[in-house]
């Protein structure tokens, strides 16, 4: 089975209330649908959705798909994650390597009959635990949010932090989450990064009587001798995210005993095969795996979640019921989340279709084709 054609179209989709974390406030979230075309006549979706401050611009994405993707036609569906390797880490193209990833295993699941989970994995889970997000920058917003969730059905509740101008505020924070959740639910704190080692040591010293689950990337990506230094300082599990590019980058993390847990994000690796060889190397050692988009659209939201559904089951809620942030996730039934609980949608290959009606409400330009 062979590539016959690829086609792509940018979106921007608004999110419904802003996002807050410590690198700044997102308005909207823009990416591109790709559709990979067999000539079985099995259409795969994929998605790259970059993030500027990570792993590049859309523009970037765009110019290189233009300037490369009639090299893939042609090439058999098998043979694209070794066509894929070759590309670099921490730039626009790992969104874009992620896209290609994503609809080579919709189209190659398709074309076997099985999801997509299944073809990652032999023991897949038909739903996964998922954590609510909240990324709101006042403690009143903080609260009402938190208490929504739980209104909702979640059992653990992500924080974004790092956002205060000093432990008192991040404490208050907090302290208004907790409250809204109750004692029972799991709350883990993400700063994204945001602290020195001392302020991280302190923050999360101070924060602890709340009852953390776990604290995301205290530190700066890129320092795991810092990583270290809090992991030790604190009782709080630490789990490395921004740090997590790549396999190398994780066996480096994991060596130095840098983090409890890894935070993949098939966005930001580059795909789903990739995360799943991170993720087995991660439980040969012992560390827990937390799934997560990047606050992605349904497709490759839905990814992520076939991912997580070959992981080992007792682990940490994933990070993938991201997409009632945004005021649309551009597939025509939305994933379904109950009592914190993400399912697997049925048939093959992704399970999910696309909203056209979405598609022509947050899509901005033409559909592009490889010539």
């Amino acid at each position: 089975m062979r590539v016959s054609k690829l086609r792509w179209l940018p979106f921007r989709v608004p999110f419904r209330t802003p996002f807050f974390t410590a690198h700044g406030v997102y308005i909207f979230r823009e990416g591109l649908v790709l559709w990979l075309e067999t000539d079985a006549g099995i259409v795969g979706l994929g998605e790259a959705s970059p993030i500027a401050q990570a792993t590049g611009s859309l523009g970037k994405a765009l110019t290189f798909l233009e300037q490369t993707a009639s090299a893939f036609v042609g090439k058999e569906v098998e043979a694209m994650e070794a066509c894929l390797e070759g590309f670099q880490e921490g730039s626009a193209l790992t969104a874009v390597r992620c896209a290609l990833d994503i609809a080579a295993c919709d189209a190659l699941a398709k074309a076997k009959g099985v999801n997509v989970a299944a073809l990652l994995g032999s023991d897949v889970a038909s739903s996964v635990p998922v954590n609510a997000t909240i990324g709101a920058s006042t403690a009143a917003e903080a609260r009402d949010a938190a208490a929504a969730a739980r209104a909702a059905g979640f059992h653990c509740v992500k924080l974004k932090v790092g956002l205060a101008e000093g432990v008192d505020e991040e404490r208050e924070r907090v302290a208004a989450v907790r409250d809204a959740l109750g004692p029972d639910i799991a709350l883990r704190l993400d700063a994204n990064g945001a602290w020195t080692v001392g302020e991280a040591i302190s923050t999360i010293k101070t924060l602890e009587e709340y009852n953390l689950e776990l604290v995301e990337q205290p530190v700066a990506p890129c320092d795991l001798g810092a990583m270290v230094g809090v992991r030790q300082a604190v009782d709080t599990p630490i789990a490395a995210d921004e740090d997590i590019t790549s396999l190398d980058a994780a066996r480096r993390v994991l060596e130095a005993g840098a983090a409890d847990a890894l935070v993949l994000k098939p966005m930001m690796l580059g795909g789903l095969r990739l995360a799943y060889k991170i993720a087995q190397l991660a439980r040969s050692t012992g560390a827990s795996v937390i799934v997560t988009t990047t606050i992605d659209a349904g497709i490759a939201t839905a990814a992520a979640l076939h991912l997580a559904a070959v992981l080992p089951t007792g682990g940490p809620a994933c990070g993938l019921a991201s997409g009632s942030l945004l005021a649309g996730d551009l597939i025509d039934r939305a994933l379904n989340v109950k009592d914190g609980q993400m399912e697997l949608p049925a048939g093959p290959g992704l399970g999910v279709e696309l909203d056209q009606g979405e598609l022509k409400q947050f899509g901005y330009v033409n559909i592009r084709e490889a010539p």
